[in-house]
């Protein structure tokens, strides 16, 4: 799929790449719609509602960048956002770190929350539709924090594995998902006090504080599948290194 792409013309002007914005209320997609078009190097090609409009709308229109509320219905179906053929920016009300962190990926590189500056929004939609990252800092600063807890574990520990009871690794890789404790609960057809027993006792055998560092912790020891591409590699590659 041949993308479009900001280019230089003969003259030396910006030819402006396309751009699709998935949200499910109108006004919000009006709103990013006319804060964009305002720049010379943006235009907007298409809009979607829900995931399934989504998908259509980037065969359609082959966009450079997608700009996805990280709540667009749909999207954490199979055929989610960390499966589309371009690059995409996360865009919300919260800055929900495990579920940001759950949703990145080798496309999905970008986060900002609503109530941003209209210029933070328009430098991080060329960054991401460069191919580049885009995060808070709060964002990245807790990335660092689980990463360098998962260094600072004892790697002649036993296999943590047999460490966790049957229920515990489902509870485990059901997290890994982005499932909340009420979707786990559902899942496994438990209260939501149980799961939240079964999470307590799983982060003090994983010697972890939080469930971000007990999903990187699962990544890098091969306790689930590596779903999410961008934790996966990030962990592996410090892990060849060291």
């Amino acid at each position: 799929m041949k993308l479009s792409e900001p280019h230089k013309t003969g003259a030396n002007r910006t030819v402006p790449f396309d751009v699709v914005v998935a949200d499910p209320h109108p006004l919000v997609r009006t709103g990013l719609r006319v804060l964009l078009e305002r720049e010379s190097t943006c235009r907007v090609t298409g809009e979607a509602a829900s995931m399934t409009t989504l998908l259509w709308e980037v065969h359609r229109t082959r966009p450079a960048v997608v700009i996805a509320d990280l709540d667009l219905p749909g999207a954490h179906h199979s055929a989610g956002l960390r499966d589309l053929p371009v690059p995409v920016l996360l865009v919300s009300e919260d800055e929900d770190f495990e579920r940001i962190v759950r949703v990145l990926s080798e496309r999905v590189r970008g986060f900002v929350r609503k109530s941003q500056s209209s210029a933070e929004l328009i430098s991080a939609v060329h960054l991401v539709a460069a191919g580049h990252a885009s995060l808070p800092p709060a964002i990245i600063s807790r990335l660092l924090d689980a990463f360098l807890a998962d260094n600072a574990i004892e790697t002649s520990q036993a296999p943590l594995a047999v460490t966790l009871t049957r229920r515990e690794h489902d509870v485990l890789r059901l997290m890994a998902e982005g499932r909340s404790t009420g979707q786990i609960a559902e899942q496994l057809v438990v209260q939501t006090s149980t799961v939240k027993t079964h999470v307590y006792h799983l982060l003090r055998k994983l010697g972890v504080n939080d469930r971000a560092q007990a999903v990187a912790l699962a990544y890098r020891r091969g306790l689930v599948p590596a779903g999410n591409r961008f934790a996966a590699a990030a962990f592996r590659r410090r892990t060849e290194a060291g």
